[in-house]
């Protein structure tokens, strides 16, 4: 792939139509030293003076309005729950989003004002954004379509609005909280479905995982995964939903049980219960849940309520793994000994156990059939010992036994 060179020229020209669509709601620019007080060099400058000023870098520019408006500074996650019907323009140095409101009364604004909390909410009448060449600031798709002069007023139901959504930010400004009500569905991260395609858990350490995904994925953190580590979850209301296998053991215990699980295997990091509140961590999923991979709820109801359930359900992730793989791999070219040993059965082949190996084969072949990830071949005949000792002797060859459903092109990874 020949590599594009850098043209100074066109990326100066994307700079000046940057900054030139900065000016129509009715912005002003100056250049201002790179220092604590931000000393003005040059008032309402133009465009092409400012971007030959910003080729030092002890220049910066700075975007303010012409005229006095409301400028609410929002992090990335209160600026995507509030959603506000106005223009918006995004500050690169301080990764603030900045909504712009008509004037308001002196007590509309101290009441925003009280709201203030660094690094969620901030209030002005005259709000600066500041840049340089390499950090420009960025404008809502909008933009154009507003005047300083006519900007949206902030009505009573708008303002209570922001400030019952800053508030919930700011009461869980050190937890992942949730946002959206529970639908039956989840997202499955690539990263956590090779981690489960290699780990044998309970099928109550399954139940437990995804209904942590399902409350992960309606939270804050599919917003903005970067500020905190920590759910907050309603216990009770978590408990609900949970039914487990095996009736002789408290719903309590059980959960304890599933927890220490997956904690075992770092699934999940840490976790809390007092009262009424969950707490857990969970980096590995926390890092990649953006990922919309999304699985129903229930996932593993069709796996058998036997001691083999774990096993089928791992093979099961694995299979969902490759799938959804941007590899896009057409046939599985792992070796037989290698996915018994990712399925922790590998005692069945230290000690001879072929024929076991061959009913294990057909039934996890039978349930990826049934969960649309597998193909029958063409001519549907029972593994056997026999096949199970030509699969040993030949390793590349699995893939003629477990088909992968219409895969799409690509090669699988050992």
């Amino acid at each position: 792939m020949v590599k594009k060179t850098f043209n100074q020229a066109e990326y100066r020209q994307k700079q000046e139509k940057k900054l030139n669509q900065g000016r129509k709601p009715g912005f002003i620019f100056d250049v201002v030293l790179d220092d604590d007080t931000l000393t003005n060099v040059l008032k309402n400058a133009s465009t092409t003076c400012i971007l030959d000023y910003l080729e030092g870098k002890q220049y910066l520019g700075v975007m303010y309005p012409s005229q006095p408006c409301i400028g609410i500074a929002c992090n990335l996650l209160l600026f995507k729950l509030l959603n506000l019907p106005t223009i918006w323009a995004y500050e690169p140095f301080t990764g603030m989003f900045v909504y712009y409101f008509a004037q308001i009364s002196e007590s509309n604004f101290n009441k925003l004002k009280s709201l203030e909390n660094k690094g969620i909410i901030r209030v002005y009448n005259y709000y600066s954004i500041a840049f340089n060449k390499y950090n420009m600031p960025k404008f809502s798709p909008n933009w154009a379509d507003y005047k300083l002069s006519n900007l949206p007023q902030l009505t009573p139901q708008t303002l209570d609005f922001i400030e019952e959504t800053a508030q919930k930010v700011i009461d869980n400004k050190d937890n992942f909280f949730l946002i959206n009500n529970l639908k039956p569905l989840y997202n499955m991260p690539l990263a956590l479905s090779a981690k489960l395609g290699k780990t044998v858990l309970s099928i109550n350490a399954h139940t437990l995982l995804e209904h942590l995904l399902q409350e992960m994925t309606h939270s804050s953190a599919v917003i903005d995964n970067t500020y905190s580590d920590i759910y907050l979850v309603n216990y009770p209301q978590l408990c609900k939903g949970l039914t487990f296998q095996g009736k002789h053991k408290k719903k309590d215990f059980v959960i304890k049980e599933a927890f220490e699980e997956l904690q075992k295997h770092a699934i999940i990091d840490d976790f809390n219960i007092i009262d009424d509140k969950l707490t857990f961590e969970a980096d590995l999923i926390t890092k990649h849940i953006k990922q919309r991979i999304r699985r129903n709820m229930g996932f593993y109801s069709q796996l058998p309520p036997t001691k083999q359930a774990p096993v089928i359900a791992t093979f099961i992730n694995y299979l969902f793994w490759i799938v959804n793989c941007p590899s896009n791999y057409t046939q599985l070219t792992i070796a037989l000994d290698t996915l018994l040993t990712q399925l922790s059965v590998e005692r069945l082949l230290k000690e001879h156990r072929l024929s076991e190996i061959a009913k294990l084969l057909n039934l996890l072949r039978s349930y990826g059939v049934e969960y649309g990830l597998l193909a029958m071949p063409a001519e549907q005949k029972e593994i056997t010992s026999k096949d199970v000792k030509y699969l040993l002797q030949n390793r590349t060859e699995l893939h003629k036994y477990l088909i992968l459903n219409n895969p799409q092109k690509g090669k699988e990874k050992k």
